[in-house]
């Protein structure tokens, strides 16, 4: 696939506002994230429409993204910030979960974006390039969505954090797609230990593959309110999940290996 260069306006709001259980998946939400542009090239975090573009991931329809390639290579540095998201009502597990992907198939070798992603309190200039990130992480794979998620229960009770994404350490890939964030609450008394899992599609509308480095024992689907909706063993390192009969929304599928370790990821039923 060739390279798609695309132009796209950018409407961003430079204030924050607060929320509980967060979502942002359409460009009203991520208008009000606050983006930088530190390495001075002109390209910045971008608000897009997929919709009818043609590309393999238009499904995504309203998203953010970000550029290391741009007709010309580039070497980005861009730093998005999400509004300030009020926590000081939770006491028990909180997760975010976000997806990131490119257009570009595996073959092309274009699809390699690097980001880093950081939980912070604090969103000055300073305190940002200071911060340790929660996670590293370059995109595995090109034309798809690949879903990761967070725990970041140690915030429970903090009046303002932020969720923090940084496009760098790549150039001349194209550019990386950024959607469907949120923040919630997640089942008392489950841990994650991150285990290694691609689940797809996302959204999903029939049956919801899933694949893990660890062979499964036992999948559960959980509501976003924490309520057990279904739950299913499994013994192999493939899954096929049928979430035909859920109504349309969030949810979060909680998968667990014979060796001990789990993983939670969201995924978005049609």
């Amino acid at each position: 696939m060739k390279k798609f260069l695309l132009s796209f306006i950018v409407i961003f709001a430079f204030g924050f506002a607060n929320s509980q259980i967060y979502t942002a998946n359409d460009t009203t939400a991520f208008a009000e994230f606050t983006s930088v542009d530190a390495d001075g090239d002109g390209f910045d975090w971008t608000l897009a429409d997929l919709s009818g573009s043609g590309l393999t991931l238009e499904a995504q329809g309203e998203c953010i993204l970000s550029n290391s390639w741009a007709g010309v290579p580039l070497t980005p540095d861009n730093w998005l910030v999400s509004p300030a998201i009020d926590l000081s009502g939770q006491t028990g597990d909180i997760f975010f979960s976000y997806r990131m992907g490119s257009v570009e198939s595996t073959a092309s070798g274009w699809y390699e974006e690097f980001l880093s992603v950081y939980l912070v309190d604090d969103v000055s200039i300073p305190a940002l390039q200071a911060a340790t990130p929660i996670r590293e992480l370059t995109l595995p794979g090109g034309e798809e969505m690949f879903t990761y998620s967070e725990d970041i229960s140690s915030s429970a009770g903090e009046s303002a954090v932020y969720l923090v994404f940084r496009h760098h350490n790549c150039t001349d890939e194209n550019f990386v797609v950024l959607d469907d964030i949120t923040v919630a609450d997640v089942p008392t008394g489950i841990v994650e230990n991150q285990l290694e899992t691609n689940m797809f599609p996302n959204p999903v509308v029939d049956v919801l593959n899933i694949t893990t480095a660890s062979n499964m024992v036992d999948v559960s689907i959980y509501g976003v309110d924490g309520k057990l909706i279904s739950n299913e063993a499994v013994n192999n390192v493939i899954a096929q999940i049928n979430v035909s009969d859920l109504n349309a929304g969030m949810y979060i599928a909680v998968i667990e290996a014979d060796n001990g370790l789990m993983s939670r990821q969201s995924f978005v039923k049609k």
